[in-house]
């Protein structure tokens, strides 16, 4: 419903004098580095040795702008996250090892459609107009949306922000959900989302609506804030590859739904999001997207 727009904003110093909050989202460097590496960090979820979870197999290069996280940050040599640990999990069900090669959000999709890396793993949004460049996997993340508030407040969701003063960043779409759905007394636009926390921590909005993934690591790492509720805006994350990469897209599509099954999926969604994964949602978005 929603025309998902990746967050391209970079977490900088959110408050002066205030615990600094570094939450560097994607495609917002411009940078076309072919750095490389695989993830030193397991997700926990492999085999009970680390060697299966981190050794042997064919090489599958991924393409991904990196830092956003908590799907993928870090540095060369050590980059981590929910996509990194994810992807290793499910290379270690196709017999792939997954070595990262960090891009540019801009580029990425005609990148991996000439061939530069095998696939795209990078809180890429399924989409009908990427979908004209590259062929997506089943979905692997279901998008939400987050209210966030100050602590105390008497907001608790959605319903509650009619004719309230309400923030969300450009071109996002908690932007769209607080134009259709709000009803508040004024929406206010931010070019980045620190600026739209900065204005709920001042208290000059009542309320913000941003990527939750995101919203959860603001309030982890800042006081004073909380989250009200989580929206779904029935999007989801896909594995992109060349359209004519058929094997490999049956093969991340077979190994996807084995790390669904055995678990593995499970443990990686809750070391990085901190709850059990919507597991009945995700399956009925995999099974809409085989019926197409």
């Amino acid at each position: 419903m929603f025309s998902k727009v990746r967050l391209t904003a970079v977490w900088a110093v959110l408050l002066v004098g205030a615990l600094a909050l570094v939450v560097a989202g994607c495609g917002g460097g411009s940078s076309s580095s072919t750095e490389t590496t695989t993830s030193e960090e397991s997700a926990g979820a492999g085999a009970a040795g680390g060697e299966e979870a981190s050794g042997g197999g064919e090489k599958l290069t991924v393409g991904s702008d990196i830092p956003y996280p908590p799907f993928e940050f870090g540095k060369p040599g050590s980059y981590t996250g929910f996509d990194v640990n994810l992807m290793e999990a499910i290379g270690e069900e196709i017999g792939r090892k997954p070595e990262f090669i960090k891009s540019s959000f801009e580029t990425i999709f005609r990148d991996v459609a000439q061939g530069k890396f095998e696939v795209v793993m990078s809180a890429a949004t399924i989409t009908p107009e990427r979908e004209k460049v590259v062929a997506f996997s089943l979905p692997y993340y279901l998008s939400e949306q987050a209210i966030v508030v100050q602590e105390g407040s008497p907001i608790k969701g959605l319903s509650d922000l009619k004719g309230k003063v309400v923030a969300a960043q450009q071109g996002t779409t908690g932007l769209a959900l607080g134009k259709e759905k709000a009803e508040a007394s004024e929406l206010r636009p931010y070019p980045e989302g620190p600026s739209a926390i900065n204005a709920l921590k001042a208290g000059t909005v009542e309320a913000v609506i941003i990527d939750s993934p995101v919203a959860q690591k603001a309030t982890e790492e800042l006081s004073g804030i909380e989250i009200a509720e989580k929206v779904a805006t029935n999007e989801t994350y896909g594995i992109a590859m060349p359209k004519e990469s058929t094997e490999l897209l049956e093969q991340i599509n077979n190994g996807l739904k084995k790390t669904i099954e055995n678990g593995k999926y499970a443990k990686v969604y809750e070391k990085w999001f901190h709850t059990a994964p919507p597991l009945e949602g995700l399956e009925k978005a995999i099974k809409e997207a085989e019926s197409k």
